[in-house]
């Protein structure tokens, strides 16, 4: 008879055990869930600028791009600054930050060229460096046009 409880009482032992177990296995694997922030998206997405008949022929126009980033349990909006510009019967974009210090440029159209407010740098209408201290040119995107809806689109 004694042999008999002590069966049970290993056998109920083994069973609160096992539910414990499985009870802290499913509570660790929520946590884990719930603390993991979301996996970034690496990949480069095209983005809508402007239309190509607001493109004026004689000077760049700057288009400003709002993103939705996700960092971890946050969403914020990134802007980003291009220009687009008419490059024969094509076109061509300019990321807007300074290669130096990531400043936004401008265009300035009586010299025709992109200005650096922080350190004077300057660029030309292509983006080439024509006064320092920026080492590298303006960023040059890949631009297309979507037919459907005439809009230039680059690449981000």
């Amino acid at each position: 008879m004694k042999f008999e409880v002590q069966d049970r009482r290993s056998f109920l032992a083994r069973v609160v055990t096992s539910g414990l177990a499985l009870i802290g296995a499913g509570l660790t694997a929520l946590v884990g869930i719930a603390a993991a922030p979301r996996a970034r998206k690496t990949g480069r997405r095209w983005q809508r600028t402007i239309s190509v008949f607001e493109v004026p022929p004689e000077r760049p126009i700057a288009a400003v791009i709002a993103e939705r980033q996700a960092d971890g349990w946050y969403e914020t909006r990134k802007q980003s600054v291009v220009f687009i510009d008419r490059d024969g019967d094509s076109y061509q974009a300019l990321s807007a930050t300074c290669s130096h210090l990531g400043c936004r440029v401008r265009w300035d159209a009586t010299s025709e060229l992109y200005l650096c407010p922080c350190h004077g740098g300057a660029y030309d209408r292509s983006g080439r460096v024509v006064a320092r201290p920026p080492p590298l040119p303006l960023q040059r995107l890949a631009v297309r046009v979507n037919p459907q809806t005439s809009d230039i689109e680059v690449e981000l």
